[in-house]
């Protein structure tokens, strides 16, 4: 089993090497977007974690914001939101990863006052330098369950 490093086999083994290096390359760049690109390419992507969003499902629209002296991975933050209608209850709220699978992590929240729900979480870290995160909330409005999808950034 002695076999010799012919040019043939060097040249296979430079033609997989280039082709595995760019894989990873394109792999990396593709992933590389920061949520500004994501906010620019996406006309429905509203963040959180900067802003009061709105969203509409019918005749329940809900508002939610993310608030935090800093927004990053494994800090608290408080997440609040306010349905228009004060009989609509939220069943499941939970954290998913956006940009990146992460799992789901529980967002914990509870009634305040009719239609006002707040809570705190905290995500994870993520290898990236910018994660998208996705907080989903399952709400029953007049005997339906409706799911809303809120985005936010993280940056570490």
């Amino acid at each position: 089993m002695k076999d010799k490093l012919t040019t043939a086999k060097l040249g296979q083994i430079i033609f997989v090497l280039v082709i595995l290096v760019a894989a990873f390359w394109f792999r990396t760049a593709k992933n590389d977007k920061s949520g500004a690109e994501l906010a620019s390419s996406n006309a429905v992507y509203c963040d959180i974690g900067h802003n009061k969003c709105v969203t509409q499902q019918g005749e329940l629209r809900a508002t939610a914001q993310l608030t935090a002296d800093k927004l990053q991975p494994e800090s608290p933050f408080q997440l609040n939101i306010t349905l228009s209608d004060s009989n609509a209850t939220v069943l499941n709220s939970r954290l998913e990863g956006h940009s990146m699978y992460m799992g789901t992590l529980p967002a914990l929240i509870k009634q305040q006052a009719p239609g006002v729900w707040k809570g705190q979480a905290l995500v994870g870290a993520c290898t990236e330098s910018s994660m998208v995160w996705a907080w989903v909330l399952d709400i029953e409005h007049q005997g339906e369950t409706q799911p809303f999808k809120f985005l936010f950034e993280v940056k570490r």
